[in-house]
């Protein structure tokens, strides 16, 4: 089951960003109102972090847990370090809306309006691309760090950091539309977007093989793999369906699908090396989903917690003991989860 509260803090708003620290030890929280804080995972508060005017939009811990970027809707994005202590800040020239680091740590990506900037671990300008078609919606890295896309109508863009100055794609994947999410596969074979025409696209990385999954009756928003990419699940209103990517992928199959929500679906994220996906809804509910069995048969919650207000945003803690819950009204909550995982993974 989801267990009662263990702690609980108050931001001032919609919480926008909810991060967990590699090694578990620190949470990130940031909110619509401008405020961010980092958070021990026993509840106390570390540090309360520089304020973002209009509101904090994303924010991203670097992989060896020792950088935290913040970005918000001020232009700003601001890097700490585990204590708090404010290392560098880029200015940007619109809202920054997403940010990414490199599977090193060695860079920072951040989504500045149309363009994409990189800076180094410490917020130092390295370069920036020119502008792409339109505001930038998504970005991530190949899990080599070889190569850092952006989405924009149109499709998605790569470009190559190890041939700077060179500001011309490395590549680009086109498919007419907007998108509004994208996700790598963990093992570097596919890169797939949600569509605002309720479609999701697929790449096969890097051949340039692509697929279309339509279909949905809303635009797609929220999508996530499993780490061993087997699964890939995608949120559509409050239907939940999971995506078999073994084999030779998706092409010709059908998803598995179901529905444990009242509203649409808020949030999506796997248990990191586990076998659960968490989804956290506008109705306030949180629910646990075991991997399927089979595509052939529908998928069945195996915990669903009622909350009263709507779920915003939702992170695993690294071991898979609990989770961390951003609600509309500002709150972060930490929750013991008292399910036993899987140990088999299907």
């Amino acid at each position: 089951m989801i267990g009662e509260t263990g702690w609980q803090l108050q931001l001032g708003d919609y919480i926008t960003a909810l991060s967990v620290s590699p090694d578990g030890e620190l949470v990130a929280a940031g909110s619509l109102a401008g405020d961010a804080i980092l958070v021990a995972t026993d509840g106390s508060l570390v540090s309360k972090l520089t304020e973002h005017s209009m509101g904090v939009l994303c924010g991203a811990w670097s992989p060896d847990g020792n950088r935290l970027a913040i970005g918000g809707q001020d232009g700003l994005v601001r890097v700490y370090d585990r204590s708090g202590d404010e290392l560098g800040v880029l200015a940007g020239t619109g809202w920054i809306a997403q940010v990414a680091w490199s599977p090193d740590g060695s860079l920072l990506a951040v989504t500045d309006g149309r363009q994409l900037a990189l800076c180094d671990s410490d917020a130092g300008l390295v370069h920036r691309f020119p502008a792409v078609s339109s505001t930038i919606t998504a970005i991530s890295w190949a899990t080599n760090g070889r190569r850092v896309g952006v989405t924009s109508y149109g499709g998605i863009t790569w470009y190559d950091p190890d041939h700077l100055p060179r500001e011309a794609p490395s590549r680009t994947h086109v498919f007419k539309g907007s998108p509004l999410a994208l996700v790598l596969a963990p093992n570097g074979k596919w890169a797939c977007a949600g569509f605002q025409d309720s479609s999701i696209h697929l790449w096969r990385l890097w051949s340039g093989d692509d697929l279309s999954m339509s279909g949905y009756p809303a635009k797609i928003e929220h999508l996530a793999f499993r780490d061993d990419s087997q699964w890939m699940a995608s949120a559509c209103l409050d239907e939940l369906t999971v995506w078999n990517f073994s084999g030779k992928g998706p092409k010709g199959t059908r998803p598995a699908t179901g529905n444990a929500h009242e509203r649409h679906i808020s949030c999506l994220e796997w248990e990191p090396a586990g076998t659960r996906l968490l989804s956290g809804g506008a109705d306030g509910r949180l629910v646990l989903w075991a991997s399927p069995r089979s595509v052939n048969r529908p998928l069945e919650p195996a915990v669903v917690h009622e909350g009263e207000v709507a779920v915003a945003a939702a992170a695993w803690h690294p071991t898979g003991e609990s989770i961390l819950v951003g609600r509309a009204d500002g709150t972060v909550e930490q929750r013991p989860i008292t399910v036993a995982p899987s140990t088999t993974r299907r």
